[in-house]
């Protein structure tokens, strides 16, 4: 599936981002790694993808924070009654 060498490190920090919006991004892109680890901290979530397939390059830690940023804005306005 991967390579090695493909391993980013990326902090979400609990201000911005939603924990559960971290572990949805986790089951989604799971299958798409070699692993993933999670790491929750008072102030952050650190996230470690590992073994995804080089051809994404970068943008594949790209498109996993852009969903985790999405599914905190869709949760957040969950809670206050919005939109989803």
């Amino acid at each position: 599936m991967g390579e090695v060498g493909t391993k980013a490190v990326v902090a979400f920090h609990r201000s911005l981002y939603l924990p559960d919006a971290v572990r949805d991004a986790v089951a989604s892109y799971g299958d798409y790694t070699e692993g993933i680890d999670v790491e929750e901290g008072p102030e952050e979530v650190t996230v470690t993808l590992r073994g995804w397939d080089p051809g994404y390059g970068d943008s594949f830690v790209d498109h996993f924070s852009n969903h985790v940023l999405f599914q905190s804005i869709v949760l957040t306005r969950q809670k206050l009654g919005g939109l989803a």
